[in-house]
């Protein structure tokens, strides 16, 4: 059955969405994301978010408005945090959505247009049907990769990435080469403050000062083959309809691991529809405001991750329809510790609500990893050489 839409916005539809959550008053950044032509802004609310909330051309959703929503999630989403954005990414489904940006209210997006590096048109003439640079799969014990090497920055590394990959600034000796068109998921490098974690940032913080790195932004886009994959967040990564599924935050971890869970959950069973990520040259600037990185808020990260990545590459599964396999695989990530039983129910309502809102679940295809793979000949090796750029490159405090 559909969910009934009760809002003002009934009868409002539209294929393009930016989805922040908000807990406080619209910063300048916002402002700007809300310029950006053809996209709509959906702003969620939380506990914290003051009660005369408003920005012009925002579509802003309180908590009471999110209860009135009927979706079946609300019950099991804490009041205070940025998962909450779960709401507005069915309320955007609901509403029409082909593509969904998830972004936060700190970054630029670079020239103020999100079609200049993402792939935003994957079918239909708009398409760039090319051919893409893609991580080896030489090395089949490889099941993770720094993507911040390839563009420049070999000793930065994102947040999500286990701690014992840290030391492998190695450069890929050669890349090879896949279709465009099934990047699903789209991962956007953010320069300025790119998304660390708590040991870099302050291991490497220089005082008071703020981090203003910058990446490579004449680097190719890079794909990752089947059994390798890289750490997606919950900012600056735009998601195409046939992995909306797979933005799904969950509840039963701490917030600053929610979302690099979901990214390798999602990876994973992306690879059943032939899909793959795709990580692109710099398309935000975002700002450090020296605030406190609370280490105790990723202790899901630095303990499981590794064991997360080796479980979820070696996971198989039977089962035919991709909805059954969400929830089997959500059930077995419980069973072996790296979130809870409530993680399990909250699934569950999350693939409700999909189905009540209306969204087709995509079609499976066999696993390529369980095929034989072909060698790599030379005349499918490419090489590129990233460049070594200044490792950690200060803001000036006089600048603008």
């Amino acid at each position: 059955m559909l969910v009934s839409d009760k809002s003002p916005y009934a009868n409002f539809r539209l294929e393009r969405w930016i989805i922040v959550s908000v807990s406080n008053y619209p910063t300048e950044s916002l402002r700007k994301l809300v310029k950006i032509k053809g996209w709509q802004v959906l702003a969620i609310g939380n506990s914290k978010t003051p009660s005369d909330w408003s920005l012009k051309g925002t579509i802003f959703l309180s908590l009471e408005q999110q209860a009135n929503l009927g979706f079946r999630v609300v019950d099991h989403l804490p009041y205070d945090s940025f998962v909450r954005k779960n709401v507005g990414y069915l309320f955007a489904i609901q509403h029409g959505a082909q593509k969904i940006f998830d972004a936060d209210d700190r970054g630029d997006v670079i020239d103020n247009d999100l079609g200049k590096h993402f792939d935003v048109e994957l079918i239909d003439e708009g398409a760039r049907q090319e051919i893409i640079h893609q991580y080896s799969h030489e090395d089949p014990n490889r099941t993770i990769v720094n993507p911040y090497i390839h563009f420049g920055q070999r000793s930065v590394w994102p947040r999500g990435l286990p701690l014992e990959n840290v030391g492998d600034i190695g450069r890929e000796e050669f890349y090879t080469e896949v279709f465009g068109g099934k990047q699903f998921i789209q991962q956007g490098i953010s320069n300025g403050l790119p998304d660390v974690d708590s040991v870099f940032y302050f291991t490497r913080k220089p005082g008071l000062e703020a981090f203003d790195i910058r990446f490579d932004e004449h680097a190719p886009k890079v794909a990752l083959p089947q059994g390798t994959m890289v750490p997606l967040i919950s900012f600056n990564t735009l998601f195409h309809s046939s992995a909306f599924w797979g933005l799904m935050l969950p509840v039963s971890v701490s917030k600053m691991a929610s979302d690099v869970l979901r990214g390798y959950w999602a990876q994973r069973l992306l690879w059943e529809l032939g899909g793959y990520v795709v990580v692109y040259p710099p398309t935000v600037h975002r700002y450090d405001r020296i605030e406190s990185y609370p280490f105790s808020g990723e202790k899901d990260l630095h303990v499981n991750v590794g064991r997360l990545l080796k479980f979820l590459v070696s996971w198989r599964s039977s089962i035919h329809r991709l909805f059954e396999k969400i929830l089997e695989l959500s059930y077995v990530m419980a069973e072996e510790g790296f979130w809870t039983e409530k993680d399990v129910k909250f699934t569950a309502a999350w693939l409700q609500d999909l189905l009540a809102v209306g969204y087709q679940q995509p079609r499976l295809i066999s696993l390529e990893l369980d095929r034989p793979r072909a060698s790599i000949g030379h005349g499918d090796r490419k090489e590129f050489i990233p460049q070594k750029l200044p490792s950690v490159h200060l803001g000036n405090r006089n600048s603008e």
